[in-house]
């Protein structure tokens, strides 16, 4: 067996018109599977696969204790540009395992990372 990375993240959306807005306008993901139900977003090598919650209310957990860290170019230009759109981010940090993030939650509050390599 050779694994070979992450082929998706799937969340369920408590209010799915609003998470697709949230992925595809706000954080300008690009939409790849668009149903009824399900809608997948690529970012970068990753995909997200968002699927409409229809599970009873007592069965919703969106709180994991689990975050998602992506990869990008410019943490500091993509601070600026989520800020700038609305999206409540962390203050930018430069940590010490040589990695400048910040993080923000989606509308569930499934908690994401965007991370720059400072090596």
């Amino acid at each position: 067996m050779a694994l070979q990375g992450i082929f998706y993240v799937f969340v369920f959306a408590s209010d799915f018109e609003r998470s697709k807005r949230f992925y595809g306008e706000t954080l300008g993901w690009q939409l790849g599977t668009d149903e009824q139900d399900v809608a997948g977003f690529a970012f970068g090598t990753g995909y997200l696969v968002l699927h409409r919650d229809e599970r009873p209310a007592a069965e919703r957990r969106y709180l994991s204790g689990m975050h998602v860290a992506v990869r990008v170019d410019d943490a500091k230009a993509e601070h600026a540009r989520l800020a700038a759109r609305g999206v409540a981010v962390s203050e930018l940090r430069d940590q010490p395992w040589r990695e400048r993030n910040f993080h923000f939650s989606d509308p569930d509050g499934y908690e994401w990372v965007y991370g720059q390599s400072l090596a």
